[in-house]
């Protein structure tokens, strides 16, 4: 499993939330597991763990995020 990490400023947090879910949707809605935590900085934090590495690499690609361990 892979986990996927995308920082969003708090004002964009819903926007980027709605294109994840659609991005999902278009992908088979696979299962994953969704963490958040905000930052001191005001940055949410988001980890999406996958169950297939491939999806996570295009789901990182789409979102602009970071692998995490």
């Amino acid at each position: 499993m892979r986990v996927i990490e995308v920082r969003v400023a708090r004002a964009t947090f819903a926007a980027t939330l709605g294109e994840m879910r659609q991005w999902l949707d278009g992908h088979n809605r696979p299962r994953v597991r969704f963490e958040t935590e905000t930052d001191s900085d005001g940055m949410i934090s988001m980890k999406v763990e996958f169950e297939t590495n491939e999806l996570a690499e295009q789901f990182r690609q789409s979102f602009g995020g970071s692998y995490t361990a």
